[in-house]
């Protein structure tokens, strides 16, 4: 992200990925370095954490963390930190390891919401859905211990790739379903679903991730409405009205609009464009850009889309039944409709 001393001529635009508050979009997010003296070089045997750096990552492969987490190497950076792949020395497997923002032992009720997040998400054991194995502190600084998936998210195969084939689409379509359902069971909702947070791996198995950490990457306590990305996000999520299931069925739609035609539903310029678009635009219709599509898809598709949370499928479940190859029947009953 830009520093904010940067000078720009025209509107930027809005990374469609970019996890924020709507109704802060101007915040300073610029990360201040710690001040510590000149040092010798660091033991493979980590003690201390070393300074966060736009250009450099904290760890290095081999360091040790907590005497049980041996890094392996950056798997990347996000809207809340970097993640990296380690050796949970413990457990003897592969993790991956999610750092949150800074500042979170600093606010006993953002970190207890967190906490509590982490521990109903730990209860969630399906295919669908990246297992959070336990949370853990280094350097002043609370991470993450998740199940490691080898493969690639959603946003970045889609930008290589251009949409996916209805016969590859379908099957990922619903494996998020059931994902999705899932964690609703647990009553868990996401909050920040996204192409970035599903990934799959290299047998076309599909995994959900970052339940309920929306508000975290955004500042925001984990209840918060607001907590989310602009272009994903429901129309009474950008207003700040209550979230329920019915709203990440809408980000359901969102992400399977971009699967299905290689684009999102809907472009902007601001997080502030975007809410007028969730609220009072609508999609262009997906076989306008992919003729030939089958209309089971498209009816699925925008049902999700629907303005009116009451008006959207009432499950994930009714999404997947609904899509081509599904029961009608169960499709309607999930729905809470009497066929």
């Amino acid at each position: 992200m830009p520093s904010g001393d940067a000078t720009a001529t025209a509107p930027v635009s809005v990374d469609p990925e970019q996890t924020l508050p709507v109704q802060d979009q101007d915040a300073d997010l610029t990360l201040p370095l710690p001040d510590r003296p000149q040092a010798a070089p660091r033991p493979a045997h980590l003690t201390l954490g070393g300074s966060f750096s736009r250009n450099r990552a904290r760890f290095v492969p081999g360091d040790i963390l907590n005497d049980r987490y041996r890094v392996v190497g950056l798997l990347g950076r996000g809207g809340m930190g970097e993640v990296y792949r380690a050796e949970d020395l413990k457990l003897d497997q592969e993790v991956a390891l999610k750092f949150l923002p800074r500042g979170l032992e600093q606010d006993p009720s953002r970190l207890h919401l967190f906490l509590n997040e982490v521990r109903t998400a730990r209860q969630v054991t399906h295919p669908n859905v990246c297992r959070v194995y336990d949370v853990d502190e280094f350097g002043g600084q609370h991470f993450l211990s998740m199940e490691y998936v080898d493969g690639e998210d959603l946003a970045t195969s889609l930008q290589r790739t251009g949409r996916l084939p209805e016969e590859r689409a379908v099957p990922v379509a619903r494996q998020i379903c059931a994902g999705l359902a899932a964690a609703h069971e647990q009553g868990i909702l996401h909050r920040d679903l996204k192409p970035a947070n599903v990934m799959i791996d290299g047998r076309g198995q599909v995994k959900l991730t970052d339940f309920g950490l929306a508000g975290l990457a955004a500042g925001l306590g984990a209840e918060d409405a607001r907590a989310g990305t602009p272009a994903y996000m429901s129309p009474e999520q950008t207003s700040g009205r209550e979230v329920t299931v019915r709203s990440d069925i809408y980000g359901l739609g969102l992400v399977l609009y971009e699967i299905f035609t290689g684009r999102p539903p809907f472009r902007a310029d601001s997080a502030a464009e975007y809410r007028t678009l969730h609220n009072e635009s609508l999609p262009s219709s997906p076989t306008q850009h992919v003729p030939g599509l089958d209309p089971a898809v498209e009816r699925a598709i925008m049902g999700c889309l629907d303005k009116d949370p009451a008006r959207r499928p009432a499950s994930a479940l009714a999404v997947s039944a609904a899509l081509p190859g599904g029961d009608p029947l169960a499709a309607a009953l999930a729905a809470g409709e009497t066929p």
